[in-house]
C-alpha cells in the first residue's frame, strides 16, 4: 500500500475488525449526516425553550432536566409529565373538545378537553379527567301511582340509569335488584329515589334513565340533570320511549385498584384504525369500543404468554413486544382480534425504545435493534455490533423517536447515569446506517405535520437539526495495514469550504500529526518514522468530499 483515496463516506461498523472494513466504512462517525457519500455534520438544534404562547404569552413549556415526556397540544402549549407517558389524540371523528388521551401519569387512565388541559399559565396539564366511568350505585326506591292512569294496562317494568360526562360519555348501567322492578299503568307516575353521582374525578353532568318495555328490553326514558341524590317522577308512555340501551359493557379501563386489577393501571395508550384504542396491564391487552375510548367491554381482551412490555400501531396490525417473544395482532372489529405469536425469541428491553416508522416499528433487544414488518422480523443491527459490543449502548436504557424515516436513540449507563449518548439508525441506510450522537435527550416529540422532531436537551426545549450552521463531527477511518514499512508523507482535503476542518494522522495507532486544514492544496506529513498501519480522523464543520494520504506528492498529483 502506497497510500489511499477515500472519495465515499459510510457509516460506522464495530462487528467488523478496523483493518477488514470496507475502504468508505468509519471505526467511529459521530454528528455526521452521510447520505449523500460526503461528510456533513448534522445541523445545530434551534431553541424553542422562550416561545410565547398565544393571547396570554404563556410559556411554550415548563420544561426541566427531569421532563421525561412532551406533547404538542397546540403550536406554542406543550403537555410535560416527568414520568414515562403514553399520550393520543381522539380517535374521535370532528371531536369538538379536540380530547387528548393519555396514561402513565398516576395511578389511572386519564384524559380532558383541549380546553381543560391547558387553561390557565402552566404547567400543563393543568385540569384532567379519569378516563372511563365506574358502575353506579343502584336505585334506592321506586313508588308507583296507578291511580292517574285507571283505565290504563299494566305491567311489570324496571329501572336503571347510566351517568354521563360533560363529553357525553355514557358509563355502564346500575344494577337491577328487586327494588327497581314495579308493576306500573302505561303513563302512570313513577317516583325514583337517585343516589348522588359517583364520586371521583369522572366530570358527570347527569343521569340517564332507562325502563324494560313490553320485551323486556331497557328503553330510553329521559336524560336527568345533576348529580346530587334526590327523587325524580316520570311518567311516559310505552310508546314514547326511545333507543335501546348500548352501554352496558362500557367499562372502564383498568386503574390502581388492585383488588379488582392486580396488574395494576392501563399503560402504553395507542390509536388503531377504526377509531379502536389498545392499552395493555400486566399480561392483558386492552380494545376499546369503536369510537368509544373510554368503553373497554371486558369481551374486547387477549392474553399473551408474558408481561406486555410496549405496543404500536404498524400497518399490518398491532405489534406487541413483550418480555418474551413479539406478537401481531389484527383485526377490525375489537371483540373479534386474532394474536399470532412470532417465532423470534427477541424481547422488549425497555419500552420507551419500540418506535412506530410507518410501514414498521424497531425496538431494542439485548440482541440489538429489532425491525418487525410484513417481511418478517430482524435484528437490523446485527452487522454493525456483536451482542456483547451492543450493551455498550445500554439496550435497557434506550428511547427512540422517528424523524425522516430514521431512528433516532438516546441512552445512558444505568449503573452509575454517567455515560449518556445518541445516536441515528437508518434503517435504509445499507453501509451509512449508524451513526453517533455526542448529545442526549430526556424526552421527545415528533410534530410530523411540520416535519420537526423536537428534544429535551439540558432541559430545553429543541428543533433537532433545524438550524443553519454544522455542528462539530467526527469521522475516522478504517485502519489501511501495510505487509511492508512505510512512511505517509503527504495529505490532501477535498471540502466544500475550510473554516472549520481539522485532519489528524495515526501511524501504528499513535497519532503523529494534527493539521489544521484551510485549503485544498496537499500539505506535508511529518518525517523520521515508518510503519504499516494508518488511520486518519476528520474533525470540524465543513463539508467533506475527498481525503487522500501517499508517499509522496507525485501519487496526489
Amino acid at each position: 500500500m502506497a497510500g489511499f483515496k477515500i472519495s465515499f463516506f459510510s457509516g460506522l461498523s464495530e462487528k467488523i475488525s478496523p483493518r477488514l472494513l470496507p475502504t468508505d466504512v468509519a471505526q467511529n462517525a459521530q454528528n455526521v449526516f452521510l447520505d449523500s457519500g460526503r461528510i456533513e455534520g448534522i445541523k445545530v438544534d434551534t431553541d424553542h425553550s422562550s416561545e410565547a404562547a398565544d393571547p396570554d404569552t404563556h410559556p411554550a413549556s415548563h420544561i426541566s432536566a427531569s421532563t421525561k415526556t412532551i406533547f404538542q397540544a397546540t403550536t406554542n402549549e406543550w403537555l410535560t409529565f416527568t414520568e414515562d407517558v403514553d399520550i393520543i389524540r381522539s380517535p374521535i371523528k370532528q371531536d369538538a373538545f379536540n380530547r387528548i388521551y393519555f396514561t402513565g401519569n398516576g395511578g389511572f387512565p386519564k384524559y380532558g378537553g383541549q380546553a381543560n388541559l391547558i387553561s390557565g399559565s402552566g404547567p400543563y396539564p393543568a385540569a384532567s379527567f379519569r378516563l372511563g366511568l365506574p358502575t353506579p350505585a343502584a336505585i334506592s326506591s321506586i313508588s308507583v301511582n296507578n291511580s292517574s292512569v285507571p283505565n290504563a294496562s299494566v305491567s311489570s317494568r324496571a329501572y336503571l340509569y347510566t351517568e354521563i360526562t360533560t363529553f357525553g360519555e355514557e358509563g355502564p348501567p346500575s344494577a337491577v335488584t328487586s327494588n327497581q322492578i314495579v308493576d306500573a299503568a302505561d303513563g302512570a307516575s313513577v317516583t325514583l329515589a337517585l343516589p348522588a353521582a359517583s364520586s371521583g374525578n369522572f366530570s358527570i353532568s347527569k343521569r340517564r334513565l332507562y325502563r324494560t318495555d313490553v320485551n323486556g328490553l331497557f328503553r330510553f326514558v329521559t336524560d336527568i340533570a345533576g348529580t346530587s341524590s334526590g327523587n325524580f317522577t316520570e311518567t311516559v308512555v310505552d310508546s314514547l320511549l326511545g333507543e335501546e340501551l348500548e352501554s352496558s359493557d362500557n367499562l372502564a379501563p383498568p386503574d390502581d385498584d388492585t383488588s379488582t386489577h392486580p396488574d395494576g393501571p392501563m399503560l402504553g395508550i395507542t390509536a388503531m384504525p377504526n377509531g379502536i384504542t389498545a392499552g395493555f396491564s400486566g399480561k392483558t391487552l386492552l380494545f376499546s369500543e369503536s369510537y368509544l375510548p373510554h368503553s373497554y367491554p371486558e369481551g374486547n381482551q387477549l392474553t399473551s404468554r408474558d408481561d406486555i412490555v410496549g405496543i404500536a400501531s404498524i400497518a399490518q396490525g398491532l405489534l406487541v413486544t413483550t418480555t418474551g417473544k413479539p406478537l401481531l395482532v389484527s383485526g377490525t372489529d375489537p371483540s373479534a382480534m386474532g394474536m399470532v405469536e412470532i417465532d423470534a425469541n427477541l424481547p422488549n428491553a425497555n419500552k420507551r425504545s419500540l418506535v412506530d416508522m410507518g410501514e414498521y416499528a424497531i425496538y431494542s433487544s439485548p440482541d440489538g435493534l429489532v425491525s418487525v414488518s410484513a417481511s418478517g422480523v430482524s435484528v437490523v443491527t446485527e452487522q454493525i455490533f456483536t451482542r456483547d459490543q451492543w450493551q455498550n449502548y445500554y439496550p435497557s436504557n434506550i428511547e427512540g423517536y422517528e424523524y425522516e424515516g430514521k431512528y433516532i436513540g438516546f441512552t445512558f449507563d444505568g449503573s452509575n447515569n454517567a455515560t449518556k449518548k445518541g445516536f441515528i439508525f437508518d434503517p435504509r441506510g445499507g453501509k451509512n446506517a449508524f451513526v453517533n450522537l455526542d448529545f442526549y435527550a430526556t424526552a421527545g416529540y415528533n410534530d410530523r405535520l411540520n416535519d420537526i422532531l423536537y428534544l429535551v436537551i439540558d432541559g430545553n426545549l429543541k428543533a433537532f437539526a433545524q438550524g443553519t450552521t454544522a455542528r462539530s463531527y467526527l469521522w475516522k477511518s478504517k485502519d489501511f495495514y501495510s505487509n511492508v514499512d512505510i512512511c505517509p508523507s503527504v495529505a490532501k482535503v477535498n471540502a466544500e469550504s475550510y473554516s472549520s476542518l481539522t485532519f489528524k494522522l495515526f501511524a501504528d495507532g499513535v497519532l503523529k500529526h494534527t493539521q489544521t486544514v484551510t485549503n485544498g492544496n496537499f500539505f506535508r506529513l511529518p518525517s523520521g518514522y515508518r510503519c504499516k498501519s494508518i488511520e486518519v480522523q476528520l474533525e470540524g464543520t465543513d463539508t467533506i468530499n475527498e481525503v487522500c494520504v501517499y508517499e509522496s506528492p507525485q501519487e496526489i498529483t
